[in-house]
């Protein structure tokens, strides 16, 4: 997207990847329902979300740079797409070190996981179920992140009762999120190898399980089940976003419910 009308005015650029936004949001409003909402869970909102497309710009740079060996024109497109994201996410981010100083483990841990991602990426498993399960497992623990950062707890409540409902709300947001992952790549990517399809129906019913933490979570993992054996392959790209728009707001209502 462009701002203003002017020959001299700066693009801002946004990742044309729209599943990463559920990945995004989900985490946070359950992050919010089992943390609360205060100034510094606001905080890390903000900042895990500038952190994408920061992280999104960056990575694609590097990795451009790494395949061509030189800061080739379009590294440095990249790279400039990044900078007023990571400049923008630099601000909470820092308020956040000076308040919550042990979140430099948590960082190092992150990082480490982006330049694994990186490095997928450089050697072509890009779209690969690795580098999305990792973006899972990244997912997932923005929620007892958040409620560490609530908490001023280091470990992040790791066997700590008072932090079951985080972590329980992570492993929701794990489990939906795997299955969404296996789901989408048995329509689009691997349309047309029938064992994605296969993997992805006896996750979905083996997810039904779920419903033995609540009943509430038959809602969201119900409705993702059936979807999983009814949504065609070859479909739309639209309508399998909307799709998996619905089972999202629906993983947020029966988790909400679940917690309650």
């Amino acid at each position: 997207m462009t701002t203003g009308t002017t020959p001299t005015s700066r693009r801002i650029a946004i990742p044309n990847q729209h599943g990463a936004w559920a990945f995004l949001l989900v985490p946070l409003l359950l992050g919010f329902l089992v943390a609360g909402w205060s100034w510094v869970t606001g905080l890390f909102a903000v900042a895990w979300v500038l952190a994408y497309p920061a992280s999104y710009y960056l990575g694609r740079a590097v990795v451009i740079r790494w395949r061509r060996g030189t800061w080739s024109r379009l590294a440095k497109r990249e790279l400039r797409d990044g900078l007023p994201w990571i400049l923008m996410a630099a601000v909470p981010a820092v308020a956040l070190l000076v308040l919550r100083p042990w979140l430099l483990w948590v960082g190092a841990v992150l990082a480490g996981l982006w330049a694994l991602s990186v490095w997928l990426t450089r050697t072509g498993h890009e779209r690969g179920a690795s580098n999305d399960l990792l973006l899972v497992a990244q997912a997932a623990v923005a929620v007892p992140l958040m409620w560490g950062i609530a908490t001023n707890t280091a470990n992040l409540g790791i066997a700590d009762p008072a932090a079951t409902d985080a972590w329980l709300a992570a492993f929701i947001c794990l489990v939906f999120f795997t299955g969404s992952v296996l789901h989408v790549k048995s329509l689009i990517r691997e349309a047309d190898d029938r064992r994605w399809a296969i993997a992805s129906r006896v996750f979905h019913v083996a997810a039904l399980a779920m419903g033995l933490i609540s009943v509430w979570l038959l809602l969201p993992f119900g409705v993702a089940a059936v979807r999983a054996f009814t949504v065609p392959a070859g479909s739309r790209p639209a309508v399998i976003g909307a799709v998996e728009i619905v089972v999202s707001v629906l993983v947020v209502v029966g988790a909400a419910l679940a917690l309650a």
